[in-house]
């Protein structure tokens, strides 16, 4: 999959998509030319209703670690003794978007059970101090692919997701930010990454911001000693605490990616075996929280990094990459 370069044009039919979407937005419909209209207005009322904010010192997320799961998956955390058991979970990592890769996952779910509904939840790797990033603007990182897509961006306008983005405009900690989290439940997708009109899909969005490596580095703190480390515990630690969020809305289908390896700068390696500790070595905190696990990653050269590390962490174990067919 070849990426288009980024150029003028390129920005202004982002930003007409992002004009589009804001419409649709303010009048919680959309029509498919040919196939009806779609009232968004009841979805829309319940997510922002139930968008809920989680501080960085939040009880209800930080005893992940401790939680039932067992195993050791990090050199940083220990949870406590268990037999190391195989993880469960399917986990896939595909050249595909975000917005692609959720779809993917309810095709399955409809090829193999039309009757059944699973949650699917969805990583944000988001801007720590705007609200669905530069969306409007025309950029195209892969919170911004989000936001022009779906009814994600009005949740992160409600006062409790405020929270966050206050906390990190009051103090962005030399870009390590925080581990707030902002859930916005039954989230809407109803455009495709090119901006085509989709039938309605329902996904939870977890929005959460990484550490921003490269400003890390470039702060005092970040040129003394011991600055990578740092980087590595604090990503660990937001990582585990999105995973247990997920684990605790009973979302079973995740969408993940390179987390903060863009404008970030965080190393793809490092990212990439932070995952599979988590996820997918023998004893792994999460290996049995979740059915289906995707990492969606656009750049090629990106995803060929991140595949190797994984597969290097995993060394070909149960919890391995699954060859999975995208066009599913």
């Amino acid at each position: 999959m070849s990426v288009p370069l980024f150029n003028d044009s390129v920005r202004a039919a982002l930003r007409k998509i992002a004009s589009e979407t804001l419409s649709v937005l303010e009048a919680k419909s959309y029509t498919i030319p040919g196939n009806g209209s779609h009232d968004l207005r009841r979805g829309m009322d319940a997510s922002e209703a139930d968008t809920r904010y989680y501080s960085p010192d939040s009880s209800a997320l930080s005893g992940w670690s401790s939680h039932a799961g067992g195993g050791t998956f990090s050199k940083y955390f220990t949870a406590p003794k268990a037999p190391a058991a195989a993880p469960t979970a399917v986990t896939s990592i595909l050249q595909i978007s975000t917005i692609d890769c959720a779809r993917l996952l309810h095709n399955i779910h409809r090829n193999n059970n039309p009757d059944g509904h699973d949650k699917i939840g969805v990583l944000n790797f988001a801007s720590a101090t705007k609200p669905g990033g530069g969306f409007i603007g025309g950029a195209r990182a892969q919170e911004e692919s989000i936001a022009r897509a779906s009814t994600l961006y009005p949740t992160l306008l409600t006062n409790d997701a405020q929270e966050f983005y206050q906390l990190h405009k009051a103090d962005e900690r030399d870009g390590f930010y925080t581990h707030a989290i902002v859930y916005s439940p039954g989230v809407v997708v109803f455009r495709d990454d090119s901006g085509g009109w989709t039938e309605p899909l329902e996904v939870d969005v977890l929005t959460c911001a990484a550490v921003n490596a490269g400003e890390v580095r470039r702060s005092p703190r970040g040129r003394s000693s011991g600055a990578e480390d740092k980087i590595e515990r604090e990503m660990t630690e937001r990582m585990g605490r999105l995973l247990y969020l997920f684990e605790k809305e009973g979302v079973k289908d995740i969408v993940l990616g390179s987390f903060g390896t863009g404008v970030f700068r965080n190393n793809v390696s490092v990212i990439a075996r932070m995952w599979a500790d988590l996820l997918a070595v023998p004893g792994a905190r999460f290996g049995s929280s979740f059915e289906r696990v995707m990492f969606a990653i656009i750049d090629e050269r990106t995803l060929a990094e991140f595949e190797t590390a994984f597969n290097a962490r995993t060394s070909g174990g149960r919890g391995g990459a699954a060859p999975l067919r995208a066009d599913l």
